[in-house]
């Protein structure tokens, strides 16, 4: 009689135990997603920070030669493309911080 209650003892541990594996593969899928947004944001938004002086400098560059005929507010909302190296580093550090 003793032995049946220690089974059923053992087994209510190892569902308990289960569960809690569970949410913990759960919860850590939910910090993964996470990080990536925000990583994503926090890319964009330095993206945004990083490359206005390099905006500012080229157009007025294009003043100077007289073809700068868009407008400045025009010219904030582009984004300028990354070389290769750049690129590459970056999804070298994109693939290391998300794996």
């Amino acid at each position: 009689m003793f032995q049946i209650f220690i089974i059923a003892g053992w087994a209510a541990v190892l569902i308990i135990l289960l569960y809690m594996w569970a949410d913990v593969r759960e919860i850590s899928t939910l910090v993964k997603e996470n990080k990536r947004e925000l990583l994503r944001s926090n890319l964009s938004q330095r993206a945004g920070e990083s490359f206005p002086n390099l905006r500012e400098e080229h157009g007025e560059n294009e003043r100077e030669n007289g073809s700068g005929t868009e407008e400045i507010g025009e010219k904030q909302n582009r984004t300028v493309p990354l070389s290769a190296s750049e690129e590459r580093v970056l999804d070298e550090v994109l693939s290391e911080f998300l794996s």
